[in-house]
């Protein structure tokens, strides 16, 4: 027998509500039957049970029935149909769901406007996980009674637990807007539940808030929607219906006077603890100003000893007597509640927190050394962070900073107070230097005393800090102290490298990592090592070391000749040491065996470029127009093509639009604000080009000759003539540095420096 998806003799289904929903009732398949052929003689015999259904021992049969008066096709077919269901409700009634949900399907393959084997047929296959199934039955349903609130109800639920909620959304929406629905009924007040749920889980707050003023309404008044005793108690104890998960909703949509109300009907239930629901009444009554009477419900929080809301409770006591001119008071208060709940962490850390900001700091390590000696704590370690911080104190703070980052498990949470001291580390040079100065001490001789933690801490400061030699230092000092961290700290050290342009130092790095013991027998992380080299090789000028690295890294992988990454990653190297006779044939075979594969989009560009590279423009720009058919809002075809249109000064406008579509995808992208430069100046307009291309040189990745040589052309032409003198020497210069230098480029930007 199959296993069994519900314990009784109907399938139970939980709505998102936690209503409790059957499958179609006996008195479905009587009506069904009596409105297939009330008359028949023959459906009197099925109704009776003359019908086989498969029992042990079936009744006799006559030889031959008679029917009394004909049927045409139409009627028997809507009898088989009768009778397949019947046979699937005995089968569901026995348990045997799997044989119960074959008959239901072949009743509706009979009878496809059988709308009430749907009704049995939709929940049972959802409880035997066909979820296929049921969803190309449920939409069938929909078109037969598309007014059906019940029905869109229950197949919204169903399209939410396959992670289809925009899907749900409309259906529920289109039930809670059904004509035939009642809208002072209980069936309407689960409806709004539901919706009301799906808004939130979609993050559309306010409609979850009009939803919920049905649900308020009704619990207020359950006479209006003429509950019953099960709707009542459903409201009442499910957990996003309560009172006070609707004061929460409407404090989130920010209607405090609601909030209020299903709030202080929480705090009279007491069926949670009254600090909590004073929490959220405070909060409430601050919103509308009222902060006397905010203070008075969080006080009744405080005298609680709760802790459930962190170091927001105190910030919103901070708030409340910023309000009513009480500021200099926030401490002695702080004070006072430490006193009285002296085991309270996160208390006595934001009591710590405002001696620092009050220039207390003796008082502030003090109470947090103090904390830290009962509970470890990453939010003390940072609390420390900050106090030596702001005393310049990079032993201390290194100390700090270690502990806090050895935490990992408590990382996550604090990742934005960390984040926010690590940004406030960095822009202080000398705190920075100092900090190095320490860890470089401490992590001299064979028994360095400068920890894993402490060790990448200052690498990713360092890093930060563009001093990368030190930061390369410290990586290695970690990967000798974790060994089984290597893998992704010669990663990250090997990336920091690339992204310096110090590529040599990058190969070597890579090759230490190949060699690494550790990681010998790990073919992913020798594979990723090997592809990562083939790319610093290349930068490097190594054409033939970075094929090698290919070749090494392919012997890894499955599909080596033909696997997508290593494929793409040979045909770039060749693309960028300008072998496109090598290339192009590369790039077109990974398009065609991987045409959906993210990469083939860059293959594109990159056949692109090639083509206007060897003065073929019109077939790149034709590849380029191709591919902007078919994705018409990429922002680097639009980039692309438009910067290819502008600079052969052709349709301008159309290339303006383009690159407008680009930039405000990726604001701050260097190519993006050079092609916006380069077609103002074609569109006659130099003047306002030149803030975009000195934006683009201010970049990370802006100091290109090109964009250079750019913005000498744009001053030039507004009479800056020793601006621009001055910026083609800096193009000429980076031209000419370039591993494979552009000939046509030098040669174009010394003849200018020649005239001017």
């Amino acid at each position: 027998m199959t296993q069994s998806p519900r314990k009784t003799g109907y399938l139970l289904i939980v709505t998102l509500g936690g209503l409790i929903c059957l499958t179609a009732p006996a008195w479905a398949s009587r009506r069904l039957a009596q409105e297939a052929a009330p008359s028949d003689p023959a459906h009197r015999l099925l109704i009776r049970g003359d019908f086989r259904l498969d029992v042990a021992e079936p009744p006799e049969r006559p030889e031959k029935l008679q029917p009394l008066r004909g049927r045409d096709a139409d009627g028997q077919r809507r009898i088989d149909a009768m009778a397949w269901f019947m046979k699937g409700r005995f089968l569901e009634q026995r348990e045997e769901f799997k044989a119960a949900l074959e008959a239901y399907e072949k009743a509706v393959q009979i009878d496809p406007s059988a709308v009430e084997v749907y009704r049995a047929l939709i929940p049972l296959a959802l409880g035997l996980n066909e979820s296929d199934k049921v969803l190309n039955h449920a939409l069938k349903a929909i078109e037969l009674t598309p007014d059906d609130a019940p029905l869109l109800q229950r197949i919204a639920i169903l399209m939410a637990t396959k992670d289809k909620l925009p899907e749900a959304l409309k259906l529920m929406e289109r039930a809670s807007q059904s004509t035939k629905l009642d809208k002072l009924s209980g069936q309407f007040v689960a409806i709004m539940r539901d919706l009301a749920t799906l808004y939130l889980i979609s993050g559309q707050i306010d409609k979850g808030a009009d939803a919920y003023e049905v649900i308020l309404d009704a619990k207020t008044n359950p006479e209006k929607y003429h509950l019953d005793f099960q709707m009542k108690s459903e409201l009442e104890k499910h957990q996003r219906t309560t009172y006070e998960a609707i004061g929460q909703v409407f404090l989130e949509a920010k209607r405090p006077d609601r909030a209020i109300i299903a709030l202080e009907r929480a705090a009279k239930a007491k069926k949670t603890k009254p600090g909590n629901v004073s929490f959220s009444l405070a909060q409430a009554y601050m919103m509308t100003e009222r902060s006397d009477k905010a203070l008075e419900h969080l006080q009744t929080y405080f005298d609680a000893q709760l802790q459930s809301k962190g170091k927001a409770a105190y910030q919103l006591l901070a708030e409340i007597l910023k309000a009513q001119g009480k500021s200099a008071d926030l401490i002695s208060r702080l004070e006072q509640l430490a006193e009285k709940d002296q085991h309270n962490q996160t208390l006595q850390f934001f009591l710590a927190r405002q001696y620092v900001d009050a220039n207390r700091l003796d008082e502030a390590e003090a109470r947090f050394k103090k904390t830290l000696e009962t509970e470890k704590s990453i939010d003390g370690y940072i609390g420390l962070t900050a106090l030596y911080r702001r005393q310049n104190r990079p032993a201390e703070l290194l100390q700090a900073l270690s502990q806090a980052f050895a935490r990992e498990s408590e990382l996550e949470k604090a990742a934005e107070d960390l984040e926010r001291e690590l940004q406030a580390i960095g822009a202080d040079e000398k705190l920075v230097t100092g900090l190095i100065e320490v860890g470089t001490q401490q992590s001299e001789g064979d028994s360095p005393k400068l920890d894993f933690a402490g060790s990448i801490l200052l690498a990713k400061i360092a890093a930060q800090n563009k001093q990368y030699d030190p930061a390369e230092k410290f990586y290695r000092l970690g990967i000798k102290l974790r060994r089984d961290r290597a893998a992704g700290l010669f990663d990250e050290l090997a990336r920091m490298l690339l992204e310096a342009r110090k590529f040599d130092s990058a190969v070597k790095v890579i090759d230490d990592a190949l060699n690494e013991p550790s990681l010998k027998n790990n073919k992913n992380s020798r594979a990723s090592f090997w592809f990562l080299q083939s790319q610093a090789q290349e930068m490097a000028g190594n054409t033939e070391g970075a094929l090698t690295a290919v070749t090494e890294g392919r012997k890894l992988v499955q599909d080596r000749d033909d696997n997508p990454l290593f494929l793409f990653q040979e045909a770039w190297i060749y693309y960028h040491a300008q072998q496109f006779d090598k290339a192009v044939p590369l790039f077109e075979k990974f398009i065609e065996k991987n045409p959906d594969n993210r990469l083939a989009k860059q293959c594109q560009f990159s056949l692109s470029n090639i083509y206007v590279q060897k003065g073929d423009i019109r077939k790149g720009e034709e590849i380029l127009e191709k591919v902007i058919a078919k994705d018409p809002d990429d922002p680097s075809v639009n980039n692309d093509l438009g910067y290819l249109y502008a600079d052969q000064g052709k349709n301008l406008e159309k290339a303006r639009g383009m690159i407008e579509k680009a930039l405000k995808a990726e604001p701050d992208n260097a190519a993006y604000q050079d092609s916006m430069g380069w077609v103002l100046f074609k569109l006659g307009k130099p003047a306002e080009a030149i803030p975009f291309l000195e934006k683009a040189v201010q970049t990370p990745r802006g100091s290109d000759a090109t964009i250079f040589d750019h913005l000498g052309d744009c001053q030039q032409a507004v009479g800056m003539k020793d601006k621009a003198i001055e910026n083609w020497q800096k193009a000429l210069k980076d031209a000419k540095a370039d591993k494979t230098p552009d000939l046509k480029l030098i040669e174009k930007i010394e003849e200018k420096l020649k005239k001017n």
